[in-house]
């Protein structure tokens, strides 16, 4: 016992006073139970999808992280990550779910991340929208950019989903990277990493169990299509038998005829099995209006059989 107290303390010291989180597993919110807290350093090169589909707008040096979302060059620029969503950044999303607080903070572990990933002085290049009049800037004037390293060409976005700090969020306005964030999101999810432990109130929930959704937050939802219906123009998907009180997805015409154009049909989603995204509110149960045709993925089933098939290979 004494020596393991003494092997203990030395992992203290060396790690600056503070134990790495592989030491301690954390602790799950809703049972209670402690629950393993599996970390990965991996980084992801920068695809070549995003020179075609962004375009090159600036270089510079970091100056500091400010945030799990946010950076400064040294020219004085402020720079926030696109597209990316950290479920308890600024408290937003620290909610309850069945009255108890999620303890885990995944936004201090992001910007530790971002530390790492870019310290002062790393020299970056910035990707932003083809379209410089729409989704290059934010309300509060920051530049709006996928970030990328000069010297060993990592791709910031790709490395904080990869490694399951951060969740694919996009933007009407910028769209773009959707395929290949969301791959890069698969990968943490299929390894259980950080908000995709089976435990975590961020977890993908299921459809058929509306109780359990969280409501007043962004949340990842799959399940499968019980019936579809056209009411005044809006298609609704829904995932239970009881209109009223089920899980559903509201897709306007605008959103409709933008589904349709990418091959997908809503009113046709009958017995399909999708993931989708966005922002839960209360509207006869749980509702989430699409408001990006990328937050609808499908088909789910055809690609899981595919993926198993790949491993059994």
């Amino acid at each position: 016992m004494l020596q393991f107290l003494f092997i203990l303390c030395c992992v203290f010291a060396l790690s600056g006073g503070a134990f790495p989180s592989s030491v301690f597993a954390q602790t799950d919110a809703q049972t209670g139970a402690e629950v393993p807290s599996k970390t990965t350093q991996a980084t992801t090169m920068a695809p070549d999808s995003l020179q075609t589909s962004l375009k090159h707008t600036a270089s510079g040096r970091v100056d500091k992280v400010i945030n799990a979302l946010t950076i400064t060059l040294k020219d004085g620029k402020i720079v926030r990550l696109s597209s990316l969503d950290i479920p308890d950044f600024n408290g937003q999303n620290k909610m309850t779910s069945g009255e108890i607080l999620q303890t885990v903070t995944y936004t201090d572990a992001a910007f530790s991340a971002l530390q790492a990933l870019l310290p002062s002085g790393t020299e970056v290049k910035l990707y932003q929208t083809r379209n410089a009049k729409s989704g290059r800037t934010n309300r509060m004037g920051h530049e709006l950019a996928h970030i990328v390293t000069k010297k060993d060409n990592i791709w910031i976005q790709g490395t904080l989903l990869q490694r399951g700090l951060a969740r694919t969020a996009l933007s009407p306005y910028a769209v773009q990277m959707a395929s290949e964030m969301l791959e890069q999101e698969k990968t943490a999810r299929k390894n259980n990493l950080q908000i995709w432990q089976p435990t975590s109130l961020y977890r993908v929930y299921d459809a058929t169990i509306p109780a359990e959704i969280p409501h007043r937050q962004f949340t990842v939802i799959e399940g499968k299509i019980t019936k579809t219906a056209s009411v005044r123009n809006n298609v609704y998907l829904n995932f239970g038998q009881n209109w009223k009180d089920d899980f559903t997805i509201m897709i306007s015409p605008t959103m409709r005829k933008k589904l349709a154009h990418d091959g997908i049909h809503a009113l046709s989603l009958g017995n399909e099995v999708v993931r989708v995204r966005g922002w839960v509110r209360d509207y006869n149960g749980p509702l989430i209006e699409l408001e990006v045709a990328e937050h609808l993925e499908y088909p789910i089933a055809q690609q899981q059989n595919q993926n198993e098939e790949k491993t059994t290979d």
